[in-house]
């Protein structure tokens, strides 16, 4: 038989073990997102006979979280199939466990001023489970980086995990100083979708930095984490420049922040254009680095 068939063959069987792994994962991911991190939620109930769409938001989330963590293995080579297999499986372990860890921060250290969980469950709030989504899907981007590289080891995936985790947590505290407007009690008590869609915007623009900073192979701490903070922070210091500019040239002569919360209905528009003004900027600039 042709080689290059033989060869075809071979990859189309390599990626059908991939994907019969990876649904096995998302569904280890379910059961522990039901089990360890959500355990009041029934998502049969809420999905299905409730029809909430708060939890199918922060849910598709998680998942979609998973699978850009899975991308950071994918592409690595193995010797064999059953050894690309054991990666897989010890891979997407881990990423079920780092992803929970880091919705856990997101639920206590950035979703930090009300109680996530009610409100997605029992409130319905979009506006939260949007911002659980966004960090899920931050912490996804971030672990495809830090899981990805073969030069470092565990112990240097693990610190920039921990410091994508705390740049997350540094920007939802900064967000609302430049954005002048409380955006945790926006969610809350107005349960405003518009508000939670441009938070969640930064964060995954967020993850998505940290991402491309951490896309260096590693050589040693002091240069590459010294390549790795220089990086971050002018793709930071990027983003706030874009938050000015999205008023100026995106929707010239109205003001964003006035439309997400000086409206009696929040303009869920003028949050998608925020949000996607920060995701877009944050792949223009990996495209130019």
């Amino acid at each position: 038989m042709n080689d290059k068939i033989i060869n075809l063959l071979t990859q189309l069987g390599v990626i059908l073990l991939e994907l019969v792994v990876g649904f096995g994962v998302f569904w280890l991911g379910q059961l522990a997102y039901q089990k360890l991190f959500r355990r009041r939620i029934e998502l049969n109930l809420e999905l299905f006979v409730k029809d909430n769409p708060a939890v199918a938001i922060a849910l598709v989330g998680y998942y979609f979280g998973i699978v850009i963590a899975l991308g950071g293995v994918l592409g690595q080579s193995a010797v064999n199939w059953q050894d690309k297999a054991l990666n897989l499986v010890s891979y997407g372990a881990t990423v079920i466990l780092l992803m929970l860890a880091g919705a856990w921060v997101g639920d206590r250290l950035i979703l930090r001023h009300f109680n996530c969980e009610r409100e997605i469950i029992q409130d319905r709030n979009v506006g939260a489970a949007t911002v659980e989504a966004g960090n899920h899907i931050a912490n996804g981007l971030i672990l495809s980086a830090a899981l990805a590289g073969e030069s470092g080891g565990w112990l240097v995936a693990l610190v920039c995990w921990l410091i994508g985790l705390g740049l997350l947590v540094i920007v939802s505290f900064v967000y609302p100083k430049i954005t002048k407007y409380n955006v945790f009690a926006e969610i809350e008590k107005r349960n405003n979708p518009a508000a939670g869609v441009a938070l969640a915007g930064l964060l995954i623009a967020t993850g998505n930095i940290v991402r491309v900073a951490f896309a260096s192979e590693f050589e040693n701490w002091i240069d590459s984490f010294t390549q790795y903070g220089l990086v971050l922070l002018f793709c930071l210091g990027s983003l706030i420049v874009i938050r000015w500019l999205a008023d100026l040239i995106l929707v010239p002569g109205v003001k964003i922040s006035d439309e997400i919360v000086n409206q009696e209905i929040p303009n869920i528009g003028a949050g998608l254009i925020e949000g996607f003004a920060y995701i877009a900027a944050s792949f223009l600039i990996a495209w130019c680095l």
